[in-house]
């Protein structure tokens, strides 16, 4: 789907491209998002809005063009993020799911998590050559794309067994516990916490599933890595996944 930027051009809302079609990442910090205060029960924490794009990181492009691109991007990506959370999240990402194809969503949201490979025109020589590069995900929009999976996780247990049977997406969240940002860091934490979560003894025989699986993915060893991390709302969010991850053994 797309919409015209500020120079009237065509623009994917979800995959933004440079000048030359290659699909690009976004491009915003937001340090003004804080994660929600909870540790015995389960929320849509992601649900803050958009709060608009401010300037881009020393990976990014900085022509106009590409800056307008991510910015319809971002909007995107936040509209969908907060469409299913609420009352009627449930409903929402049911919806969603059928809209977009299962396959293609999530399919979408590994590749924003990920480095990409990019052919870029070698300007320098001034020559056809082509070199390739590794264009890293933006840390802006790692944290939409935690923010949206945590929603979806938080909806009801057929959805947080929809989010564990993506082995691609876990692997690339697995990856993120140890990044540089806090709010990434808290978001991964909160995933293990939705994830983890049971409504009602129906779900114990899943959740227990759902704990098994995070454990051959490492998750208990990076949970404890981030018992020790600087930020106390990454520890605290930290130490209750690791309750969650264990309750089963205590009882």
């Amino acid at each position: 789907m797309g919409t015209p930027n500020a120079a009237g051009e065509q623009v994917d809302l979800l995959n933004a491209t440079d000048g030359s079609g290659e699909c690009r990442q976004g491009a915003r910090t937001d340090d003004d998002d804080e994660m929600t205060e909870a540790d015995s029960q389960q929320q849509n924490v992601y649900s803050s809005p958009w709060r608009g794009v401010r300037e881009p990181v020393e990976s990014a492009p900085t022509n106009d063009g590409y800056i307008d691109e991510v910015a319809i991007q971002k909007q995107g990506l936040d509209f969908i993020r907060n469409l299913i959370c609420g009352p009627d999240a449930a409903e929402m990402i049911d919806y969603l799911l059928e809209q977009f194809g299962q396959d293609k969503l999530f399919a979408v949201l590994v590749s924003k998590l990920r480095p990409r490979l990019v052919n870029a025109f070698n300007r320098e020589r001034r020559s056809s050559e082509h070199v390739v590069r590794q264009a890293q995900p933006q840390t802006d929009v790692i944290e939409t794309v935690m923010y949206l999976i945590n929603n979806m996780a938080a909806g009801s247990p057929r959805h947080r067994q929809v989010v564990i049977s993506q082995p691609e997406l876990l692997k690339a969240t697995v990856a993120l516990f140890s990044h540089s940002n806090r709010h990434v860091r808290v978001g991964c934490a909160w995933l293990v916490i939705n994830l983890t979560w049971s409504d009602d003894h129906s779900d114990h025989g899943n959740c227990k599933q759902r704990i098994y699986q995070l454990k051959k993915l490492g998750v208990m060893e990076k949970l404890r890595q981030l018992e020790e991390d600087d930020e106390l709302d990454v520890r605290e969010r930290a130490k209750s996944a690791i309750c969650q991850m264990t309750y089963f053994d205590r009882s």
